[in-house]
């Protein structure tokens, strides 16, 4: 069985400890740093091994977000698996969870089963995602990928890019090597300051594709990265605003490793 929560717990202790050096917010009542913890999202069906299925997949995708919009400590690697001891309340919302019932986790799951299944003769068009609900639904549900978050400290319901470059400036080592640990092979980036702090991470040394400032190919690393709208953001397309990029990969003369 591959694990790796063993090694990213001890990144996310060592992280604590630089938040508390650096007085970062605590939770009311408890005294415990404001820390969201992430990773491999863990599947509500036991038999998953999900971080098996992850080192095996030949398409490992990351999902980059700003930070979560709470003042309390949290662990998205569960948001979608049951929990003995749970309230009846964190029940529901996982169960609302797994049935895309948040425009956010929705579009993740949209993008999710685009970069899953496109290939150049089938390009999981908008169309296709009209009527591919269920499969939609059961590729979140079953198939691994990783949510992290950038800043680990939970805040109000919007971030500015200002409070979040500091944060990179002051934690970007972490993220890199949590990034790292990880490996994944597509990046998904939901804001233009963290596309350009993974390109940084990677060199900037990238195939590009005329036209699509939103995709950078590295060859020497095998990655893919890709500059997505934010998942909560309305009257835009979101699942168009990463497939378009991914489709023009997928059809162009650049070497595929996927």
């Amino acid at each position: 069985m591959v694990d790796y929560n063993i090694p990213l717990e001890n990144l996310f202790a060592r992280w604590i400890e630089r938040s508390e050096q650096n007085n970062e917010p605590r939770e009311d009542g408890y005294g415990r740093i404001i820390f969201t913890k992430d990773g491999l999202m863990k599947k509500n069906d036991t038999s998953i091994n999900v971080g098996g299925a992850w080192k095996k997949a030949s398409r490992r995708v990351i999902f980059l977000v700003k930070d979560q919009p709470s003042k309390w400590c949290d662990d998205s690697r569960l948001w979608l698996k049951d929990i003995d001891g749970e309230s009846e309340k964190d029940r529901q919302n996982k169960e609302n969870n797994r049935a895309l019932k948040s425009r956010f986790l929705h579009n993740i799951a949209n993008i999710f089963w685009g970069l899953w299944n496109a290939t150049p003769s089938n390009l999981c068009t908008s169309e296709q995602l009209r009527t591919s609900f269920e499969q939609v639904k059961e590729c979140f549900n079953t198939h691994p990928f990783a949510y992290v978050e950038c800043k680990k400290q939970g805040g109000g319901t919007s971030i500015s890019d200002q409070t979040l470059l500091q944060y990179l400036n002051k934690y970007g080592d972490l993220l890199r090597e949590e990034i790292e640990l990880l490996d994944p092979n597509i990046i998904v980036c939901t804001n233009p300051l963290i596309y350009n702090f993974v390109q940084k991470v990677y060199g900037n040394e990238f195939e590009r594709i005329e036209g699509h400032n939103s995709i950078r190919v590295d060859l020497k690393h095998k990655k893919i990265i890709l500059c997505s709208f934010h998942p909560s953001a309305w009257n835009v397309n979101v699942y168009e605003g990463v497939m378009d990029h991914f489709r023009a990969y997928l059809q162009s003369d650049i070497p595929k490793f996927l």
